[in-house]
C-alpha cells in the first residue's frame, strides 16, 4: 500500500473513531493502519485502548506484545505476551502461541 493510501486509510478511522471512540472495530482498524505505517507509538495506544474496551481480546494482546518488543518495551511486552497466552489457551486457540513464542524469544 502506497504512503498515501495509507495515509487515507488512517484518517478514515480517525474520524470513525471520533465519531465513535467506543467502538472497538474501529480502534484496531485504526491501530492496523498505525502499525502498516510504521506509527508504533500510535498503534500502541490503539492496541492499549482497545484491551480497554475488551480486556480478553487475544489478537490485540498480541499486536500490542508486538508493538511493545519493536520499541523495546520487552519487561512489559513479556507481560502483555503472557496474558495473550492465557487468553489462547483459556479460548481454546492454539495457532497463536507460536507466534507468541517467538516474540517472546525477542524480548532476551
Amino acid at each position: 500500500m502506497t504512503a498515501e493510501a495509507l495515509s487515507k486509510r488512517i484518517d478514515r478511522f480517525r474520524k470513525m473513531v471520533e465519531g465513535m471512540p467506543d467502538n472497538h472495530v474501529a480502534r484496531f482498524g485504526l491501530a492496523n493502519a498505525c502499525f502498516e505505517a510504521g506509527l508504533i507509538k500510535d498503534a500502541e495506544e490503539e492496541y492499549r485502548h482497545c484491551l480497554r474496551l475488551q480486556p480478553d481480546w487475544m489478537a490485540v494482546a498480541i499486536c500490542l506484545g508486538r508493538c511493545l518488543v519493536m520499541s523495546g518495551g520487552t519487561d512489559e511486552a513479556r507481560k502483555v505476551l503472557a496474558a495473550a497466552r492465557e487468553m489462547a489457551l483459556r479460548q481454546g486457540h492454539s495457532s497463536p502461541l507460536e507466534e507468541i513464542a517467538e516474540l517472546e524469544a525477542r524480548c532476551d
